[in-house]
């Protein structure tokens, strides 16, 4: 669209309070919503993976998207809640015999004015991942005037984690979808991204962090976010060629060579990491059996209704399922031929991939005093008990005024949450983290989201029909703690920011196909 030129975008009267329509003008999809009796204009789709704004959820301002729950600002076009990571381009409107008119405007400036204070300093942020690069961009986003070091011990620079297990793995992902960013976003914003760097220890008191190599780099303000270790296959024969781990770049890119000429897949582990690999390795056109001691895949998070239906949908495309099943060996010669269970039988595999969950990297914090059970914790603004040191994504035990106590919470989007808002801690500022856990599992081309934490649900209530669109909620002693949701996702956002202030829904009123759970939310 010429940036000169007002087009016309639709009647007036077609933009209602509270209502976000979607509409073409020229080769742009345009989002209108009024706003405080103002219609204003951006980008219709998410810069996350390119979702339909207009299918989400519009509370004032903000916009959360239906496919990964990214929020926006709709009157600057700001990000402002992750798994997206940039802005959106807005429009200038105007209204004129009953029509809306748009054109493009700038995006939201990427710097904002140096933070007082903060020139001179250094900035420290160990792990690449999900929270480690969140830090990074906002930090220098929000104006933070001092060095920045990203520090990660893979090969790569940040990268999409969550795609390896889903799309890549499946062959659908191009090699170049995976970067978060190119090399070239880092060197513009002066970001120093340090990869092959391993840190071996951390002194709070003399504020350096030592590397592999034995060299040190000292900081002012220092993010702890090393993200998880894979838990590994105890058993014998695990060591052998073929068998897998999936956790990096660098393994899922081992996976798929090994694939070549194979046939026959054993997946260890009915998880998030097990259930995803399955449904991508099935797609290759592969058998996949699947091994797991529980008796539900998922059935721990979504309960046994939609566990058993995630089997059928598995089972549909072909995977055979082993549960209540145990690993005794894995055999072979150089190379793995079979995986054998404790009943004593063996099935056929040329590849094995193991998921079965990770522990927090938290190895190089010995001797700090940071870390209790095996987790670090860290007070509502996200800081260690050491001064100016930060924790975020999967080894944070953090406080959740829901649960009136620590959690510690492995999802993506969670950690990129949790990394934007410590970055923000580091700036200054002082306010709690209060964002309720979210995250998306993708199988067999269903995409389930899920908010919350219900640990101990005594009761699931579903409306809808699970198999079709449905939402469920996960209620203890009458208190709704987590919903899960296919394909309702206005439901599923309304009830989401119900969990976000604290109010309850009436199990009855979530069952209830007449209620609007966007009232109950407020």
């Amino acid at each position: 669209m010429n940036e000169a030129e007002w087009r016309k975008a639709a009647p007036q009267s077609d933009v209602k309070d509270g209502e976000p329509t979607a509409v073409e003008v020229g080769d742009d999809t345009v989002l209108l919503a009024r706003v405080d009796g103002e219609i204003r204009a951006c980008a219709g789709k998410c810069t996350h993976y390119g979702g339909p704004l207009a299918d989400g959820l519009l509370r004032g301002a903000v916009i959360t998207c239906p496919w990964h729950n990214a929020r926006f600002d709709v009157t600057s076009g700001r990000m402002v809640a992750p798994p997206a990571l940039d802005h959106l381009t807005c429009y200038e409107a105007k209204v004129e015999e009953g029509d809306v008119y748009v054109r493009p405007r700038a995006k939201p400036t990427e710097a904002a004015e140096p933070v007082a204070g903060t020139e001179g300093l250094q900035a420290v942020i160990v792990g690449a991942g999900a929270a480690g690069n969140a830090a990074a961009e906002t930090l220098r986003r929000e104006g933070f005037a001092g060095k920045i070091a990203l520090i990660t011990a893979e090969p790569d620079g940040p990268y999409d984690r969550p795609n390896l297990s889903k799309e890549f793995l499946a062959g659908a992902a191009e090699p170049d979808w995976i970067p978060l960013r190119d090399d070239s976003y880092y060197a513009e914003r002066d970001i120093d991204l340090l990869t092959h760097h391993t840190v071996t220890a951390v002194d709070p008191d003399g504020r350096l962090v030592t590397f592999e190599d034995g060299s040190q780099l000292g900081y002012d303000r220092l993010l702890l976010a090393t993200g998880g270790t894979p838990r590994p296959l105890p058993v014998e024969g695990g060591n052998l060629e073929n068998v897998f781990l999936l956790r990096t770049l660098a393994d899922a890119e081992s996976i798929i060579a090994a694939l070549d000429g194979a046939e026959n897949v054993v997946v260890i582990g009915a998880g998030f990491i097990g259930m995803e690999a399955a449904g991508s390795l099935t797609e290759r056109g592969l058998h996949v059996d699947v091994v797991a001691l529980e008796a539900v895949p998922m059935g721990h998070l979504f309960g046994e209704q939609v566990g058993q239906w995630l089997r059928g949908l598995h089972e549909e495309a072909g995977t055979t399922f082993h549960m209540n099943s145990r690993v005794a060996r894995i055999t072979g010669g150089e190379a793995v031929e079979a995986v054998e269970l404790a009943d004593g039988t063996a099935l056929p595999a040329d590849v094995v991939v193991a998921g079965l969950g990770i522990r927090p990297a938290v190895d190089f914090l010995d001797g700090t005093g940071l870390v209790e059970d095996g987790a670090v914790p860290v007070d509502e603004r996200l800081q260690t008990a050491a001064p100016d040191v930060y924790a975020a994504g999967d080894i944070a035990a953090v406080p959740d005024p829901r649960l009136g106590r620590r959690a510690r919470v492995e999802h993506w989007a969670v950690a990129e949450r949790q990394g934007q808002h410590a970055a923000r801690m580091m700036l200054g500022r002082d306010e709690p983290y209060a964002e309720v856990p979210f995250f998306w599992t993708q199988q067999h081309g269903k995409s389930i989201n899920y908010a919350g934490i219900a640990n101990n649900a005594d009761r699931i209530v579903v409306r809808g029909e699970i198999g079709g669109e449905f939402l469920a909620g996960y209620y203890e002693q009458g208190e709704l703690r987590a919903v899960a949701s296919l394909w309702r996702d206005i439901d599923f956002i309304a009830a989401m920011q119900a969990l976000a202030t604290g109010k309850n829904i009436d199990p009855k009123q979530l069952e209830d196909e007449n209620v609007d759970l966007r009232e109950l939310a407020g």
